[in-house]
């Protein structure tokens, strides 16, 4: 297939884009709610009774291991982002580094989202009121405020971190705002309509599907709008060029098929 561009400009083909979009936020999904809840659940010596793509019931738990179980899926999003951004610093090569790059971005706003959410709604795994992660915990309010004030900073601080990652991968120049545009969009509109999709599968109804997939989504990665949308950097632009891989389309349509197909209709563990 012809490209439309020069070796000195970015390039990234669109559908290797949607592949990759497709097979690493299922997976990252998988993460927050099975290492993440599902494992603390069982190391706390219970069992969960649910596995749904967007969420894990364990049963049993009270007090401290109420706690630990609704904050590890923000854990392992905390540590994902981290090793995400160190292994983006070791690689060269532009589709994994595009992937960590993505890893971070999506797993750094999740987290920082959760602690925002949290503390302005009182709901979600880092509540400080009466059931929540962090509850109950005296003068609950203030604990609401410096949450969020904690998930703002550090949300502000993900997105700026992911704009100068770009920036060293793209450079600067029309071309490479283009690619900026296209990389950040796709992952915000693939991740929010396939969270959508598989959603609608939980037998729960809506509630989860809005609170769960699509807030975690398109609610907790809205700084990609921010990314994509940025001012032009005036560096020079970089020849970071990834062509057209049919085989990351495919394993990210079958893993999101996967997912949709086991987790989304909840699997019961009695």
């Amino acid at each position: 297939m012809a490209k439309n561009h020069t070796s000195t400009q970015p390039w990234v083909d669109r559908w290797t884009l949607v592949g990759l979009a497709l097979l690493l936020l299922p997976l990252l999904t998988m993460a927050h709610e099975l290492l993440g809840h599902a494992v603390t659940c069982v190391a706390t010596g219970h069992h969960p009774s649910e596995l749904g793509a967007y969420y894990v019931e364990c049963p049993g738990t009270q007090g401290w291991s109420s706690r630990v179980v609704a904050m590890a899926g923000t854990g392992v999003d905390v540590v994902l982002a981290v090793l995400a951004y160190l292994i983006w610093r070791r690689t060269i090569r532009p589709l994994p580094r595009l992937a960590a790059w993505m890893v971070f971005a999506v797993k750094g706003m999740v987290a920082a989202g959760y602690w925002m959410f949290s503390g302005a709604t009182n709901l979600g795994d880092w509540g400080p009121g009466a059931g929540g992660g962090l509850g109950p915990l005296p003068w609950p309010w203030l604990w609401r405020v410096a949450l969020f004030a904690v998930g703002l900073l550090a949300y502000i601080g993900v997105v700026r971190a992911a704009l100068r990652m770009l920036g060293v991968m793209l450079g600067g120049g029309d071309q490479a705002a283009h690619v900026k545009r296209q990389i950040a969009m796709t992952v915000y509109v693939v991740g929010g309509v396939s969270a959508l999709l598989v959603g609608l599968f939980n037998p729960h109804g809506l509630v989860i599907t809005l609170t769960s997939a699509v807030a975690a989504s398109f609610g907790g990665t809205a700084g990609l709008f921010n990314v994509a949308y940025s001012r032009r950097s005036d560096l020079p632009a970089q020849p970071f060029e990834i062509d057209r891989q049919p085989v990351v389309l495919v394993l990210g349509v079958l893993v999101t098929a996967a997912f949709a197909a086991v987790l989304g209709p909840t699997i019961y563990l009695h």
